[in-house]
């Protein structure tokens, strides 16, 4: 009697999110402005200044740590979950799809064109607009909604996605790949 095995195939990716320059801009001033409320507060109202101090430098440390943007990528046997981390605490799903809802996968380079159609829902979960390994994703939901969603993934995300896709999905595995070998 043959015992048959079953493999599952899980792969987590964690991408962090490239800060825009306006980002920087953004911290700057508030850095400037806590700056300039601190010492208004010291002038103005000096009773009062441990509580004005106190409340800038929260206000400070929750302007830089809930602007850090992460993605994680969660691919289990075809299912897959986008979730959004902010300030490396909240977790939120964003997206979650069956590889059989995907229609088209392939590098952004070269299909500018695919990109500009009519979708219903639009994610980024790329590292940056501007990253030059940058993949899309065609969803057609049940409900008739077309999904576009970007991403930035590794070469074992990208095996994956190659075993459940099949033709669906513009990509080559490596000659020297062996992570996804039986």
């Amino acid at each position: 009697m043959a015992i048959k095995t079953y493999h599952d195939v899980f792969v987590e990716q964690l991408i962090r999110r490239e800060r825009p320059g306006g980002e920087f801009l953004f911290k700057c001033g508030a850095v400037l402005l806590g700056i300039i409320l601190i010492t208004a507060a010291f002038v103005l109202a000096r009773d009062f200044f441990p509580f004005f101090f106190a409340l800038v430098v929260i206000l400070e440390f929750f302007a830089f740590v809930y602007t850090v943007k992460e993605y994680e990528y969660s691919f289990m046997n075809g299912d897959v979950d986008v979730d959004v981390i902010q300030g490396k605490r909240r977790r939120r799903t964003v997206s979650s799809f069956s590889c059989r809802e995907a229609t088209v996968m392939a590098p952004c380079q070269g299909h500018e064109g695919e990109l500009t159609g009519q979708f219903t829902n639009r994610l980024d979960a790329s590292i940056s607009p501007k990253a030059p390994d940058r993949w899309f994703l065609i969803l057609e939901r049940e409900d008739g909604s077309r999904e576009l969603l970007i991403l930035s993934p590794n070469e074992r995300l990208l095996a994956a996605f190659k075993g459940a896709l099949g033709r669906k999905m513009e990509y080559q595995l490596p000659a020297g790949n062996t992570d996804m070998a039986d």
